[in-house]
């Protein structure tokens, strides 16, 4: 059987504009079991980021129970909050988020350095993350010296380097032209069929969406409906 690797419960997530309360999540209760494809989908202003930075523990619910591997996260200081999220979920956004400055090594290391890793190891960890997603070429490179398809790779790479039980992706692909996408997605898929990771990934794009196994659909901070894909039934075939 399965194990839970991310729950919510009844989560619920406020913010105060001026006088106004929004409620960008209004009692989401979700599981993410181990080794799952999950998209989530639903239009803007539907809370369907707040519900990725939420189970991946970069926002505290304002109300609700999140769980990391079945460990409550309110019983968590920052600290060790930290800690687990930098173990268990490997971050892909939409915007690399990579440091200009730094080469493709540098960045992939980085991680690695919080995570208190050795410098040779963590070199070797970075090398090899680096060719696993076809990037053996591109080390020592800046990204500006890299184009946005190989900017998200190294992105991925870096995802990848503390070996996470979770990679979460907010529109992975949404700066990207379609050839580059579809590589990045190629990729993706990959490391959810071959190397067996939870994936976790936001998308407005139903055709993206639907090379997961199971699709959330929210709407007003809600889940309006799970659809179970066509990728689900072929793997179990």
């Amino acid at each position: 059987m399965q194990s839970i690797v991310l729950e919510g419960k009844n989560l619920v997530k406020t913010y105060e504009l001026g006088d106004t309360v929004v409620n960008a999540l209004d009692g989401v209760s979700i599981q993410i079991q181990q080794g799952e494809f999950v998209s989530i989908m639903g239009p803007s202003g539907s809370g369907k980021t707040t519900l990725l930075d939420t189970l991946s523990c970069l926002l505290r619910p304002t109300r609700g129970e999140l769980f990391v591997n079945q460990q409550p996260v309110s019983e968590m200081d920052d600290s060790t909050l930290a800690q687990v999220r930098g173990k268990t979920i490997g971050f892909v956004f939409q915007t690399f988020n990579l440091i200009p400055r730094k080469t493709a090594m540098e960045n992939v290391m980085l991680p690695l350095w919080f995570n208190g890793i050795p410098r040779n190891e963590r070199a070797r960890i970075a090398s090899d993350m680096l060719k696993e997603v076809g990037l053996g070429d591109r080390l020592h490179h800046k990204p500006t010296q890299m184009s946005g398809g190989q900017r998200q790779r190294v992105a991925i790479a870096r995802a990848l380097a503390v070996n996470p039980d979770v990679i979460v992706a907010d529109e992975p692909t949404g700066n990207l032209d379609t050839i580059s996408g579809n590589q990045v997605l190629e990729l993706i898929d990959d490391l959810h069929q071959k190397k067996k990771k939870t994936i976790l990934m936001v998308t407005h794009e139903t055709d993206i969406a639907e090379r997961a196994e199971r699709v959330i659909h929210l709407r007003d901070g809600k889940i309006e409906r799970v659809q179970t894909t066509n990728r689900k039934k072929t793997a179990r075939s």
